[in-house]
């Protein structure tokens, strides 16, 4: 997926994350990882609105039960710290969030946390 595709698809994420129309749901994972990391639901919603997508995979997603594509954005928490957030795509307008996560490797992420 080269930069433009990239920069349609967060822009299509975004629209679903504002209108309302499709989802983005959490996973039982990604709420074990806010509360334990100390993340909101705000700080998500900020990481998407504020990034960029970084990094498209192909991941096995759990839910559907096969393979889907996984984008790594990259953005800023409420706060304006650097964080992560990993979602799969489920679907025409269906987003998975799989993870969150303070980007801490330098060799992963561009803005990084120490």
């Amino acid at each position: 997926m080269n930069q433009e595709q990239m920069k349609k698809k967060l822009k299509m994420i975004k629209k679903v994350l504002m209108s309302g129309h499709g989802y983005i749901r959490l996973g039982t994972h990604t709420k074990e990882r806010l509360f334990k990391r100390g993340y909101t639901k705000g700080d998500l919603v900020c990481g998407i609105m504020t990034g960029s997508i970084t990094k498209v995979q192909t991941g096995f997603n759990h839910a559907l039960g096969r393979t889907a594509l996984t984008y790594t954005v990259e953005g800023q928490d409420r706060s304006h710290n650097p964080v992560v957030v990993i979602l799969s795509e489920e679907g025409s307008n269906g987003f998975l969030i799989v993870t969150v996560m303070p980007p801490i490797d330098h060799s992963r992420f561009h803005d990084c946390i120490g």
